[in-house]
């Protein structure tokens, strides 16, 4: 704080004001804001200046020797753990299964057993991706995995899973996974358990647990080595506290059901407000025609949500909602046998995309047009060009006629790009031709020559030189070629000028070898 602070602040009439404040009746009037000005600078210069690299103390002030050496402690950085397991060099296993399970690779009964419950974490995902829960009680009861190298014979280990089993409970759940400085969140006689030393499973939540970084960088990516939750000490610990909960916890406590909503828009609507009119108590099956093909069954929901009337908010400081438009209505799914087989097939009637996975395969389906990728969120984004002014902007700052320049003799930009590099014609504006070749962009800004310096030609030829105002950049849609410019180039080597009257100079109209000059009168053409 000491540091951030100025060095020095100016007082008297100069001494700073808030916004608004100058006119205050405390605030001074500057009779003198001149020999003011002297006298703070000259206070500046007396008091002691600090370097931009001085160095400071911890407690802000400047260091007298310029400068002291943090202590390790003080390091923001934290050392790198020690890599007992050393996988690069021989005997690697041997070390990772001491360190990381404190046995010996040798027995093979435990190395068997690691890969055991490792297959069966592997079938335990795949069935609950494909069939659903195999258990809600399996896990896998260990830190660490076993190498691949020790998966020998994996086909003859079981797979089966207990059957029967359910989920925890929410406040059961949340006394499994929460620390005990998150127990504000639990009822008071649970909360209990997690801190009260004489309490049965006051070992499930440490205050203090290691964190073996296994080869990372940061703690939270490392593996906290908490102890497993016995889920049966866990349920026999609960049951002397069940008694202790209100009404409202033991609702929150509760495995609750799936809920519908449908606006009033919806087909389903008017189906689950004429069940809501009979009070049928019978749970019904959902049409699958009017949802999608959903299916499953209907009941009617105690605290439903019914359109037109108020819902009241559970939040106090929210406001209720007064119109409302949706109904909602107790939804359960179709219920299968616990053996049943859901197979990962493709339904009947199915049809599978197009796959595009390549440029060509838009073109083909775009009608020819070029696949290219979008950059930023700008479809039509234009790409980068230089127009006359930044070429006159150029030849203002680079050094003109002593040709030591970097871009003195440099041309104007190669044609990088597929699109044009330079500003697009507008609708209806002639094409602009090349510049030649041994042109430098400084000629671009360049003004006419004076009179006297002008030659003058002959009406009577097809074409006359290219006057300064069309010598424009080069573009790459350009009309002509080079070899047509060469063809139709008048005496001074430029390509002729475009008729104003329309057609094009060299190829002349009856009664007409020159072009007709421009009506602003600006140049002579006698």
């Amino acid at each position: 704080m000491k540091r951030d602070q100025p060095a020095f602040t100016p007082g008297g009439i100069l001494t700073p004001h808030a916004l608004g404040s100058r006119n205050s009746p405390g605030s001074q009037v500057a009779s003198n804001p001149r020999q003011a000005a002297y006298e703070m600078r000259m206070q500046n210069n007396s008091s002691p200046s600090v370097s931009p690299n001085t160095s400071f103390t911890s407690d802000g002030s400047p260091s007298p020797l310029g400068g002291i050496k943090r202590k390790a402690e003080d390091s923001d950085s934290e050392p790198e753990p020690e890599d007992n397991v050393r996988l690069w060099e021989a005997g690697w296993k041997q070390r990772y299964y001491k360190n990381k399970f404190d046995v010996d690779a040798a027995d093979e009964k435990f190395r068997r057993k690691v890969v055991q419950s490792y297959v069966e974490g592997l079938c335990w995902v795949l069935r609950y991706y494909y069939q659903g829960c195999a258990s809600w009680k399996w896990y896998y009861p260990f830190h660490y995995a076993p190498f691949a190298s020790d998966f020998e014979g994996i086909a003859d280990m079981p797979s089966d899973f207990e059957k029967g089993t359910k989920p925890f409970k929410p406040l059961e759940q949340l006394m499994g996974v929460f620390p005990a400085a998150s127990g504000n969140f639990l009822p008071p006689s649970w909360r209990k358990l997690m801190s009260d030393p004489d309490s049965s499973i006051i070992d499930f939540y440490p205050e203090d647990f290691a964190i073996d970084l296994n080869g990372k960088k940061y703690a939270w990516q490392g593996v906290a080595l908490l102890p497993f939750v016995d889920e049966r000490r866990l349920r026999a610990a609960l049951e002397e506290v069940y008694p202790d909960l209100t009404p409202e916890e033991t609702r929150r406590n509760s495995l609750g059901g799936d809920v519908l909503f449908v606006g009033k828009h919806h087909l389903l609507h008017d189906f689950i407000l004429q069940l809501y009119q009979t009070g049928s108590t019978e749970p019904m099956d959902v049409p699958p025609e009017l949802c999608h093909g959903i299916q499953g069954k209907f009941s009617l929901d105690e605290e439903a949500i019914l359109p037109d009337q108020i819902v009241c908010s559970p939040v106090p400081m929210l406001r209720d909602l007064t119109q409302n438009a949706a109904i909602s209505i107790n939804f359960k799914d179709p219920q299968f046998a616990e053996d049943y087989i859901f197979k990962a097939v493709m339904l009947p009637g199915a049809r599978k995309p197009a796959p595009v996975l390549k440029p060509s395969d838009w073109e083909k389906s775009s009608n020819g047009r070029q696949w290219k990728p979008q950059l930023g969120f700008n479809r039509d984004r234009r790409p980068v060009h230089l127009d006359q002014a930044a070429f006159r902007t150029l030849g203002h700052v680079m050094p003109r006629g002593s040709g030591t320049g970097v871009y003195s003799n440099a041309a104007p930009p190669p044609m990088t790009y597929q699109g044009n590099l330079y500003r697009p014609l507008l609708r209806g504006q002639a094409q602009i031709p090349k510049l030649m070749s041994n042109m430098r962009p400084q000629d671009s800004w360049r003004g006419p020559p004076p009179l006297f310096q002008q030659q003058r030609f002959d009406r009577g030829v097809v074409a006359e030189p290219l006057l300064p105002w069309n010598r424009m950049l080069q573009t790459q849609n350009a009309a002509f070629q080079p070899n047509q410019y060469q063809m139709l180039a008048g005496p001074g080597g430029y390509p002729p000028r475009r008729d104003d009257r329309g057609g094009r100079q060299g190829y002349p109209r009856e009664g007409r070898k020159y072009p007709l000059p421009p009506p602003s009168g600006r140049y002579s053409w006698n």
